[in-house]
């Protein structure tokens, strides 16, 4: 939370949070993430997302997911959008140093605009994660996502994270990290990237 007044009078707040708990070779995952500004008065951004998912380990390397989750962004063109998700997992290399893994899937999305009519998407769903421990303290991640639109071929999103994680003690970190989001046909009134550079 960052608040300023006096001559020009600013608000910021920013979470996120994510919780795994595994059982046998169940895997479930809760998130959720949240961002709002304004100025003097006016509101500036204000996003969100909440959601969930279930993993379930076929062999040491291989697994299948299921998740939903609802976001919004109504900076950005839309004021709620929903997501299921099936698909399956592959880890091409996994210790405690080094997890990197695939995933690849089916997406239906409901999309409910700031103006206009909600649409319904049919997607296909590429992802990529890579995540390393360089030391004790250090350890960095990035990740590319793909959503090939089969409903309208031109409406595609994409996006891709990169970020540094640094260990202050065992309690406290740092994180770094720049988010570029892109959407090849935007809502009405939407950008066609939008990016978001965070130190927590």
């Amino acid at each position: 939370a960052i608040i300023v007044s006096g001559n020009n009078n600013s608000e910021s707040y920013n979470a996120k949070a994510k919780s795994v708990y595994s059982h046998e070779k169940n895997i479930y995952t809760a998130f959720g993430r949240f961002l709002r500004t304004n100025s003097n008065g006016l509101e500036s951004a204000r996003n969100w997302e909440a959601g969930l998912r279930y993993e379930r380990e076929l062999t040491d390397y291989m697994g299948l997911f299921v998740g939903q989750k609802a976001e919004s962004d109504v900076y950005n063109g839309y004021i709620q959008r929903d997501s299921t998700d099936a698909g399956l997992k592959y880890s091409f290399v996994k210790t405690d140093e080094l997890n990197w893994f695939f995933e690849t899937g089916y997406r239906y999305q409901k999309t409910q605009p700031v103006t206009g009519v909600n649409s319904y998407d049919n997607l296909g769903r590429l992802y990529m994660e890579y995540n390393q421990v360089l030391n004790d303290s250090l350890s960095l991640k990035y990740w590319a996502e793909y959503l090939p639109n089969f409903t309208v071929t031109d409406a595609f999103p994409a996006n891709t994270e990169g970020s540094l994680n640094i260990m202050l003690n065992s309690v406290f970190s740092l994180k770094l990290a720049y988010l570029l989001q892109y959407q090849n046909v935007p809502a009405s009134g939407g950008k066609y990237t939008t990016t978001t550079t965070t130190m927590n």
